[in-house]
């Protein structure tokens, strides 16, 4: 997996199946999922190249063409240690103030995972690795996190834990902030579980924003557990409000 080019994928093919999904997860990969025949002849075009040198693996897969299933492993990984969400002042005068939502943990996993999924490009959530995530969540692994306006859902998250180790998979929002939210409630929740660190998968402007720093992929990979166990995510509903008396990090007028 070390030689395996910063801008490729370590491995192609395999399963798409909860227990080799979670695997992965529990080794440091992640899947994506080719949603049209379209996508897997982009694939070939752009990691050929890298299977012929040896440095992206071919596994065995009952998949038509394994270009359909690509396994990543980014270097450098992107991580926040546990705590280390960035709480905006601005955000947090928000919630103190203004914003009188509410947040669940795992009241509506399908719902989020299904926002989560609409109109993103590429589509990387696909109907088969949806059906893994919620597998996954009816086992244990998988949490949603779900902020509510009354009664409509605005914002949510999906975060799969093992061991130490808690990725931040994935978000959405139907009103401004509500990502952001729905991320520093499932970091509150996850207090007293044990997790280290939050692993946000792809180092972007973004994810700097949310307090993510670059952790060469050999150290990442250190420091999980293969082995990782289930991370519990407390539930019940609780203001969000809760949630702007958390102490504040970053400048006062960070981007939203």
């Amino acid at each position: 997996m070390d030689s395996a080019p910063a801008d490729a994928p370590v491995a192609i093919g395999g399963r798409l199946d909860p227990a080799t999904v979670l695997g992965g997860y529990r080794h440091g990969l992640f899947p994506m999922h080719a949603a049209t025949p379209a996508h897997v002849e982009v694939n070939h075009a752009l990691y050929e190249d890298s299977v012929a040198a040896g440095a992206t693996v071919v596994l065995d897969s009952p998949l038509p063409d394994p270009y359909e299933l690509v396994w990543w492993s980014p270097d450098p990984r992107p991580v926040i240690p546990y705590g280390g969400l960035t709480k905006a002042r601005s955000l947090m005068k928000l919630l103190r103030n203004r914003l009188t939502w509410t947040t669940t943990a795992n009241q509506d996993f399908a719902r989020v995972l299904a926002e989560c999924r609409r109109d993103r490009t590429p589509e990387w959530l696909t109907t088969e690795l949806c059906a893994c995530m919620v597998v996954l969540h009816d086992q244990g692994w998988a949490h949603s996190v779900e902020v509510w306006e009354d009664e409509e859902l605005v914002g949510g998250a999906i975060g799969i834990g093992t061991g130490e180790v808690f990725v931040l998979d994935t978000c959405f929002h139907r009103r401004d902030n509500a990502s952001k939210v729905a991320l520093l409630d499932m970091e509150h929740r996850l207090a007293g579980a044990g997790v280290t660190m939050l692993d946000v998968e792809w180092d972007s402007e973004r994810s700097r924003r949310l307090g993510a720093r670059p952790l060469p992929r050999q150290q990442f990979l250190a420091e999980l557990s293969g082995d990782g166990g289930r991370v519990p995510l407390a539930d019940g509903a609780q203001p969000a409000r809760r949630l702007g008396f958390l102490r504040t990090s970053g400048a006062a007028g960070a981007a939203p």
